[in-house]
């Protein structure tokens, strides 16, 4: 970051520099919510204060990626950065725009992940369907995207459709480049509604496996306990 600010006094309207700042606060963000919710569970207090500073990144990392856009206004990836920053800040409809905004560009490298990212702002809007169609295009342009097979698993469990949903995360379940722990949980909880009690035993055990302190993990196992 001192570097980059020094390379910004030099180049002020530099939009790489500020999507390169974005994508530093992203991941300090998402380090705050690790400590919340991954490496530990915490709770009250001290889970109110860590998120607070993960909100403060979030946002942060909003003002410098929109400062990005405003310099270059096709800049794909910094669209799509600043979609991710307003998908941690609950803002949908910003976050759907933005996508939208890297969608533009035909030549952009990973349109796959803007697409995951439009596809989980209308989900998180209630639109199952728009939800359902920006993220089936992203997993079948993009097979091995786990994050976005996971995201269209869950629009398949709201919409009814367990098999689906059981499809895209055995997918998701047995890529070893995928550790989605979510992805473990409802998949469980997708074979638990099938019926198949014991791989659905499996997958609560291989989710508490994956981060055995996370609060995740402990749902995983709760719910793995049930399993008779």
């Amino acid at each position: 970051m001192d570097e980059l600010h020094h390379a910004l006094e030099l180049d002020p309207e530099n939009a790489d520099i500020f999507n390169l700042m974005g994508l530093i606060s992203l991941q300090q963000g998402a380090e705050y919510l690790a400590q919340v919710e991954t490496d530990t569970c915490l709770r009250g207090r001290d889970a109110e204060a860590v998120r607070r500073d993960a909100t403060a990144k979030f946002r942060d990392a909003e003002q410098k990626l929109s400062r990005a856009t405003d310099l270059r206004p096709k800049f794909s990836e910094a669209w799509n950065n600043l979609s991710v920053a307003a998908l941690q800040l609950q803002s949908y409809d910003e976050a759907a725009n933005a996508a939208r905004s890297a969608l533009k560009d035909v030549t952009y490298a990973e349109p796959e992940v803007a697409r995951a990212n439009l596809g989980w702002a209308l989900y998180q809007k209630k639109d199952i369907e728009g939800a359902w169609k920006e993220l089936h295009e992203a997993a079948s342009r993009a097979p091995g995207f786990c994050v976005g097979r996971y995201r269209l698993a869950k629009v398949y469990v709201d919409r009814g459709d367990y098999e689906r949903a059981a499809e895209e995360l055995d997918a998701v379940a047995a890529a070893k480049q995928c550790p989605i722990q979510e992805a473990f949980l409802l998949a469980g909880l997708v074979q638990q509604r099938r019926k198949d009690l014991a791989r659905a035993k499996d997958l609560f055990g291989r989710c508490v496996n994956l981060a055995p302190r996370s609060c995740l993990a402990a749902e995983c196992k709760r719910y793995g306990e049930m399993v008779q």
